[in-house]
């Protein structure tokens, strides 16, 4: 076997677990906002939502186990799975520390996000929905992560797709949040009523 090999595997899966992360967070607020109303379909969306889920955990998974077999990085479990336990001695360079410590949080928030999905209908609604939303957090501390961490963030190419993506899901998030106050003002008008003296012109 090519003693890069594991490294290879470590740097692809950790940039497929970005994406399918990505691509988690993005169905979801199509799903929750249909956008695109006119050709999707509810329950394909949130088919497709949980299977990009799954697939991050598992890229995530791949990417861990990756660094752990490498023999040029030098990781150890203790320093995967403990915030802020790679202190110099799993990279060439003690400054890595942080950035191994944003992709450590973004994992776990990630595993409970995909936990409180599995136990939805055993949640409160709104406790549910509050711990579905750190989602976002866990895209932020891994666009973090790799942008410090990663050894394609020099590559042109790599800063440009992952420009796009993160502004996507930028403005797929701006949109969620306009079409959640829309339907707010929609229902506080039905909760209103029509206006005072609506009923007297009519009339």
């Amino acid at each position: 076997m090519n003693p890069q090999t594991w490294w290879y595997l470590s740097r692809g899966s950790g940039v497929v677990a970005w994406v399918m992360l990505a691509a988690t967070n993005l169905w979801g607020i199509l799903l929750v906002t249909r956008m695109l109303r006119a050709v999707d379909r509810p329950a394909w969306l949130l088919d497709l939502h949980r299977w990009l889920g799954a697939l991050a955990i598992l890229t995530t998974g791949i990417h861990l186990g990756a660094l752990v077999a490498d023999n040029y990085a030098h990781f150890g479990w203790k320093e995967i799975l403990v915030p802020n336990g790679c202190v110099g001695n799993c990279w060439p360079h003690a400054s890595k520390t942080a950035a191994v410590t944003w992709g450590v949080i973004a994992m776990y928030i990630v595993v409970v996000v995909e936990l409180s999905s599995l136990m939805m209908r055993k949640l409160p609604r709104k406790l549910w929905h509050s711990i579905h939303l750190f989602s976002y957090v866990a895209f932020a501390m891994a666009t973090v992560h790799g942008a410090l961490a990663g050894t394609d963030r020099g590559n042109t190419a790599y800063i440009a797709a992952v420009g796009a993506v993160t502004g996507g899901i930028i403005l797929a998030a701006i949109g969620r949040i306009l079409v959640a106050r829309g339907k707010a003002k929609v229902r506080a008008e039905r909760v209103a009523g029509p206006p005072s003296g609506s009923e007297s012109a009519v009339s």
